[in-house]
C-alpha cells in the first residue's frame, strides 16, 4: 500500500473517531450547572434578606397600628428597625390617623416600603453586582363607632301592669351592656314619645324652627292693634311633620320646621292649662342626643314619665334623624357648647362606612292612635280678642261687683253696627253680665291678642265657649270649637311609621329592631313591619322585655366584633 493510501486511511479514521467528545460536553454542562447554582445562591441570599426585612416591618407595623398603644407610631417603627440592624432612613413610613378629643385615635393606617438589597457572589462574574427586591406592608386598625337611637313609648298605657318599671330596668341593663368602656365610641340617643315628641330647646334652637315675622296688611285702627306676628312660638318644642317627611331620613338646620301648637285639646274649666296639660307636654323628658355616659343615660331613663296618645311615627322620625349625617352640625354645635362629649364630634357618621354602625330600637305597648294640632288659621296670627289690663280690678258700678281678670276681654264684632262693636263676656260662668259696647268704648290700653297668646291662656273649647258662644256669631263659635284637628290617626300613623322604617332600613344603612311589649294585634303588626327583618322583631310580655333588650345588646356587640 502506497504512502498516500495509508495517509488517506489515517485521516478518514481520525475523522470518524468520537472518543473524548462526551468529556467536552460534560465540561460545558458542568459549567452551566455551576452558573445556575451560583445564581440560585445569590437569589437565596436576596430572599433571606427580603424575608428578614419583611418579618421586621410586619411586626413593627402591627405593633404601631394598635389603637391600644399611645406612642408615636413612626418613632416606634424606626426603633424596631434599628434594633433589628436596619437603617430606618432606608424605609418610607406613612402614618394616617383619625383623632377624637385632640389625641385619641379612632383609626390608624400605617404603610412601610423599602428595597431588600443583596450583593452577589456568582452573578458578579457576569456583571450583576447586586440584586434588589421590593418589600412593603400595611396594617390598619379602626374603632367602630356605634350610634343607637332608643325610641321609647311613654304613652299613658305604659302605666299599667308595671310596664314602665319593666321598661326602665330593661333599658338601663341595655345601656350597661353596650357601653362597656369609657372610649366614647358608643353614643345613645333616647327619643321618648307619646302623642308627640318633646324635642327640647337644646336641639330645636340649633334647627330652623323659629319661623318668621308676618306683617298684617291694613290692620284696623283700634288701640293696641297688631301690625305683625310671629309664625312660630317658643312655648312648644314639638314639631309637626307632613306626610312626605316620613320618606326622608334627614332633619338639618336648613330645613324649615313647623312647631306643634301650644294648646289644650278640649275644655279646661276656663282656667289656664299647665305646661303638662297641653298637647306638647313640655314637662315630659325631651330628646337626649348622642350621650356617652352610662350613668347619665340610666338617670334619664329612670326619670321617664308618661304622656297621652301614641305617635310612634314622630318618635321614629326623630330617631332616624339623629343618625342621619345631616344632623351633624347640630351635634357639632352642642359639642362646641360643652353640652356633648368631645368624643361624639363628627357624628352622626356617614352611611355605608365600616367605621360606623347605626341602630334603632323602637318599642310600643299599643296601637298607634292620634296626632293633633290646630288648623292653620288658628295656629298663629291676630285673633278677634283684645285684653284690657285696667279693667281687671276695682269695683264696677254698672256690673255692681268687683272686676276680675275675665272682665278684661273685649271681642271685636266686625259684622255688628258701631254701637255694638265690642262684645264683653264678663264672667265665663254666667251670661248675666254680658255687654255689647260701642266702637269708641275700647280703652286706650287695650292690646290685641294673637292666637299664640290666646291658646296659652285658654283651652281650645273654652275659647269658643267664652268668647263666641253667646256673642251671636254662631259661625265663629263653630269654627273655634273645631279649631283643633287630627293631623293623623290610626292607620294613617301606621303608614307614616312604616314609610319611615322603610327609609331607615334602605341599603342596610340603619338596622331597626322593634319590640311589641304586651301590645294588641295592631301594635304587634306595626312593630313587625317596621323591623329590618323578622328576626329583628320581638313580641314580649312582662319582664321578658329585659330578655328582648338583652338579645339586641348581644347582637350589637357581636356585630361590633365583626366590623
Amino acid at each position: 500500500m502506497s504512502l498516500g493510501s495509508r495517509m488517506k486511511r489515517l485521516r478518514a479514521g481520525y475523522a470518524s473517531d468520537e472518543r473524548g467528545s462526551f468529556t467536552i460536553f460534560s465540561l460545558f454542562l458542568f459549567i452551566m450547572l455551576l452558573m445556575i447554582a451560583g445564581m440560585a445562591v445569590d437569589m437565596v441570599r436576596l430572599e433571606q434578606q427580603r424575608t428578614g426585612i419583611q418579618n421586621t416591618i410586619d411586626s413593627a407595623v402591627l405593633a404601631a397600628s394598635s389603637l391600644t398603644q399611645n406612642l408615636d407610631s413612626e418613632a416606634l417603627i424606626r426603633d424596631h428597625l434599628t434594633m433589628a440592624g436596619y437603617d430606618p432612613d432606608d424605609f418610607a413610613i406613612t402614618v394616617a390617623e383619625d383623632l377624637i378629643a385632640g389625641n385619641e385615635a379612632t383609626s390608624r393606617r400605617i404603610t412601610v416600603t423599602s428595597l431588600a438589597r443583596s450583593d452577589t457572589i456568582f452573578m458578579d462574574l457576569v456583571g450583576v453586582s447586586s440584586l434588589n427586591a421590593p418589600v412593603g406592608t400595611m396594617a390598619s386598625e379602626s374603632a367602630s363607632n356605634i350610634e343607637i337611637s332608643l325610641v321609647l313609648d311613654i304613652s299613658s298605657s305604659m302605666g299599667s301592669n308595671s310596664r314602665i318599671q319593666n321598661l326602665k330596668v330593661a333599658a338601663k341593663d341595655f345601656v350597661d351592656t353596650v357601653i362597656d368602656d369609657n372610649s366614647g365610641r358608643v353614643s345613645i340617643s333616647i327619643v321618648p314619645y307619646f302623642g308627640g315628641v318633646v324635642v327640647g330647646d337644646e336641639i330645636l334652637s340649633r334647627l330652623n324652627a323659629d319661623g318668621r315675622t308676618e306683617n298684617i296688611p291694613n290692620p284696623p285702627s283700634y288701640p293696641g292693634v297688631l301690625s305683625s306676628y310671629p309664625s312660630e312660638h317658643s312655648d312648644s318644642t314639638c314639631v309637626r311633620f307632613d306626610e312626605a317627611d316620613y320618606t326622608d331620613r334627614s332633619i338639618s338646620p336648613q330645613d324649615s320646621l313647623r312647631r306643634t301648637s301650644n294648646f289644650y285639646y278640649g275644655s279646661f274649666g276656663f282656667n289656664t292649662p299647665g305646661v303638662g296639660d297641653r298637647w306638647c307636654k313640655e314637662d315630659r323628658p325631651s330628646i337626649l342626643a348622642h350621650e356617652t355616659s352610662a350613668q347619665l343615660l340610666k338617670d334619664y331613663i329612670e326619670a321617664l314619665n308618661l304622656g297621652v296618645y301614641t305617635g310612634g311615627h314622630i318618635g321614629m322620625k326623630w330617631g332616624v334623624a339623629l343618625l342621619d349625617p345631616a344632623f351633624r352640625p347640630v351635634v357639632t354645635d352642642m359639642v362646641d357648647s360643652g353640652l356633648l362629649a368631645e368624643s361624639v364630634r363628627g357624628r352622626p357618621g356617614n352611611y355605608g362606612g365600616v367605621e360606623t354602625m347605626k341602630i334603632i330600637v323602637l318599642m310600643t305597648d299599643g296601637d298607634m292612635t292620634r296626632e293633633r294640632d290646630l288648623k292653620d288659621e288658628f295656629k298663629n296670627g291676630p285673633s278677634r280678642v283684645w285684653y284690657v289690663d285696667s279693667r281687671t280690678s276695682g269695683f264696677d258700678s254698672a256690673l255692681n261687683r268687683s272686676l276680675t281678670a275675665f272682665d278684661g276681654y273685649f271681642v271685636l264684632m266686625p259684622n255688628n253696627g258701631t254701637t255694638q262693636r265690642w262684645y264683653v263676656p264678663g264672667s265665663p260662668h254666667t251670661t248675666s253680665d254680658d255687654q255689647f259696647l260701642p266702637e269708641a268704648a275700647i280703652p286706650l290700653d287695650a292690646v290685641q291678642l294673637d292666637y299664640h297668646e290666646l291658646h296659652r291662656r285658654f283651652a281650645e273649647n273654652d275659647i269658643a265657649d267664652f268668647f263666641f258662644e253667646h256673642s251671636g256669631d254662631s259661625t265663629a263659635y263653630s269654627e273655634h270649637r273645631s279649631a283643633g284637628y287630627s293631623v293623623a290617626e290610626y292607620s294613617e300613623i301606621d303608614n307614616r311609621l312604616w314609610a319611615m322604617c322603610s327609609a331607615a332600613s334602605a341599603n342596610g344603612d340603619i338596622t331597626v329592631y322593634t319590640i311589641g311589649f304586651e301590645a294588641p294585634t295592631g301594635g304587634v303588626e306595626a312593630m313587625r313591619q317596621c323591623a329590618s327583618t323578622e328576626s329583628h322583631f320581638f313580641d314580649v310580655d312582662g319582664t321578658d322585655i329585659s330578655s328582648a333588650f338583652a338579645a339586641i345588646a348581644t347582637q350589637i356587640n357581636v356585630l361590633r366584633l365583626e366590623m
